[in-house]
């Protein structure tokens, strides 16, 4: 269940990024990143080692949410998803 939360995260985060949403070129860099890491890791088929408890990829989401809560509050309940399902998962 977590995967598919977080494959329907992925999908909401892409769709916002395609919707030419207002964010700055580096800002969107920093999240399309972000995304590769987190499909790189979903390719390997391995949960994290700890699951539940989040991996470093769940960490750099919930900076990220830190960083965008302000600027971007539009991507700020998807990159949630994204961090819980990832934490969930133990990457």
């Amino acid at each position: 269940m977590p995967r598919q939360q977080l494959n329907r995260a992925l999908v909401a985060l892409h769709r916002e990024l395609e919707s030419g949403a207002a964010i700055e070129a580096e800002d969107r860099e920093a999240l399309l990143q972000a995304v590769r890491e987190i499909e790189e890791a979903l390719s390997q088929g391995e949960p994290g080692d700890r699951p539940g408890e989040g991996g470093p990829l769940s960490k750099r989401m919930t900076e990220l949410i830190e960083d965008f809560e302000a600027s971007y509050p539009q991507f700020t309940e998807i990159l949630r998803s994204v961090s819980e399902s990832l934490a969930n998962l133990g990457i």
